[in-house]
């Protein structure tokens, strides 16, 4: 894998091989990274094309640039994993979000619950949701996938999130209650390709949302014999995932 420093670009903007970057990319470019016409950085434009870009200009608010190489590389599960992660204190969403896009998640939704302690009126939900915009974009570059994970533009609650998922090859929730069956006594009739996962807040979920996306077919499993932290809980599961059906 390149070395280079990396940048998401919808393909429409780059025509005849030429491509001008706009916005944030342009300070990261001149006052952090330090760039000038010459060097070169790594432009992702679809979801498995990666382009050498050589810099042609390196203006204060635009930076024009050429395509060199253009390279075909598939960093992605061939496991999409939609998880539905429950609000959670201060900056754990943050956290749990981080560690997702680094692990292959498709999407992210955060949910409110019963017992979300976390309670947001509009302009902060506006807020946190731009932020998590960042957050999946810079964490993607950082770990090198060739997509951007999607994060829902709005809080959800758990029946929204089940009817939109409903139909995901695999639909799981973890929970704490559940004492006997794990992801490996899961009886399938074909390996997924898709699965939707609910993970709640620090209390969990009530045996009312249980019983609620149980009929939605989400099936209750367990991850082991310890209660994990609302931050732990999430890493383990998309890993088990990944280590089962994905890339791990």
């Amino acid at each position: 894998m390149s070395s280079l420093n990396k940048f998401f670009v919808p393909k429409e903007q780059i025509i005849n091989n030429r491509l001008t970057l706009t916005g944030s990319d342009v300070s990261h470019i001149r006052t952090v990274l330090r760039l000038k016409a010459g060097d070169s950085i790594q432009v992702i434009s679809d979801s498995d094309k990666w382009l050498t870009v050589r810099l042609v200009e390196v203006k204060a608010k635009e930076v024009h640039g050429e395509v060199i190489a253009s390279e075909t590389i598939n960093l992605e599960s061939p496991l999409a994993i939609h998880l539905g992660q429950a609000l959670t204190k201060a900056n754990k969403f943050d956290v749990i979000l981080r560690k997702s896009v680094e692990l292959g998640v498709r999407s992210v939704t955060p949910l409110t619950t019963e017992r979300c302690v976390v309670k947001t009126h509009r302009t902060e939900i506006d807020k946190k949701i731009g932020r998590w915009g960042k957050i999946a974009l810079e964490s993607s570059k950082q770990c090198g996938r060739s997509q951007i994970p999607t994060v829902a533009e709005n809080i959800e609650t758990l029946e929204t999130f089940c009817r939109r998922n409903d139909n995901q090859d695999l639909k799981l929730v973890f929970w704490e209650r559940e004492e006997t069956k794990t992801l490996k006594d899961i009886e399938l009739n074909a390996e997924p390709r898709s699965v939707a996962v609910l993970i709640g807040p620090e209390g969990g979920f009530s045996q009312a949302e249980i019983d609620a996306v149980r009929r939605f077919g989400f099936q209750t499993v367990s991850l082991g014999p310890r209660i994990l932290r609302a931050e732990t809980a999430p890493v383990v599961a998309l890993a088990l995932l990944q280590s089962l059906w994905g890339d791990l």
